[in-house]
């Protein structure tokens, strides 16, 4: 299989016009925000303070390119809007699996940094309980560059965003009353906002459908379970617990025994833009992933789907 750092750009077709013309979107490796780690303050800590990432297991990063072209546009949210793609280059190569781009808005590319980081700190879950990501790129366009599918979005109202989130957090959250911002300090994150023309792009494994509507779900439930205490092991909690972030795990790529629970996961977890690197237990980390997901469990076997923002 193709190692995912083997690609230092990306070109992409069927994204980006200028003056009106498809243009080629050439997009160099990017750098990830790291999270700002969360102190719980409670009893219920890792003995040992946070999770620390072993060194990667994967070679030194490649310098190939990677190109595609845009098929169709499979969602969108708070960060971007993700597209599946055929895989034009190299044809010569070990297995890929199908792939998606997911594409910052404007004025998000601190946010799909932050994500990136977490697919970084997750590498050995990759292909376990999340999806594999094939590398993280950015670029700043010029001014007569356009992004079809970029929201009309001012600085301002992106900043009443960043706001309205970290209020959300605090609010939903009755463990911890401190505010933690979304990146690792407001420098970085300002770096990132002031290039209104930043775009980055997230290169994702293809993953399947979501859980099913209407029929018992017997073996599903502790699957999905699992996947949270995966990501518990780690001090990770996903917060964006939806029906939406749980896909049906690739049938083109290899699915690795899970190391904490010893069997091969039929689902994946997606989207941690709002990931928190705690220094909780396992069982904390993963607590409020649960509750949230008894709730969308027993909504889908009454055939009604769950998913608030």
């Amino acid at each position: 299989m193709q190692p995912q750092n083997a690609f230092s750009s990306i070109e992409i077709e069927g994204l980006l016009k200028k003056n009106d013309q498809n243009v080629l979107l050439t997009c160099q490796r990017g750098v990830s925000i790291p999270a700002n780690p969360l102190y719980d303050g409670s009893t219920r800590v890792r003995p040992d303070g946070f999770w620390v990432r072993p060194p990667s297991k994967l070679p030194a990063p490649g310098n190939g390119t990677l190109r595609v072209n845009v098929k169709d546009q499979l969602g969108q949210g708070r960060v971007g809007t993700v597209y599946s793609v055929d895989i034009l280059s190299p044809e010569e190569r070990p297995h890929i699996p199908p792939l998606v781009i997911k594409v910052s808005d404007r004025y998000r590319s601190a946010k799909l940094a932050r994500e990136a980081w977490f697919y970084e700190e997750m590498e050995h879950l990759q292909g376990v309980s999340i999806g594999r990501c094939y590398s993280f790129f950015q670029i700043e366009l010029t001014e007569e560059c356009e992004v079809p599918n970029w929201r009309k979005i001012s600085e301002e109202s992106a900043e009443e965003a960043d706001e309205e989130e970290r209020c959300s957090l605090r609010d939903s959250d009755r463990r911890r009353r401190r505010a933690a911002f979304f990146t690792p300090n407001p420098a970085a994150h300002l770096t990132f906002v002031r290039k209104h023309h930043l775009i980055s792009v997230l290169v994702l494994e293809q993953l399947g459908d979501h859980l099913p509507v209407g029929v018992t779900l017997e073996g599903i439930e502790q699957d999905v379970y699992d996947l949270h205490e995966d990501l518990g092991m780690l001090g990770i909690e996903a917060v964006d617990v939806h029906w939406r972030n749980i896909l049906e795990a690739s049938d083109t790529s290899e699915k690795l025994v899970c190391p904490y629970h010893g069997y091969q996961h039929n689902w994946r977890l997606i989207d941690f833009d709002l990931a928190q690197k705690t220094d909780q237990q396992m069982t904390l980390a993963a607590g409020s992933a649960h509750s949230s997901l008894r709730t969308i469990f027993r909504n889908l076997v009454e055939g009604n789907i769950v998913d608030w923002d």
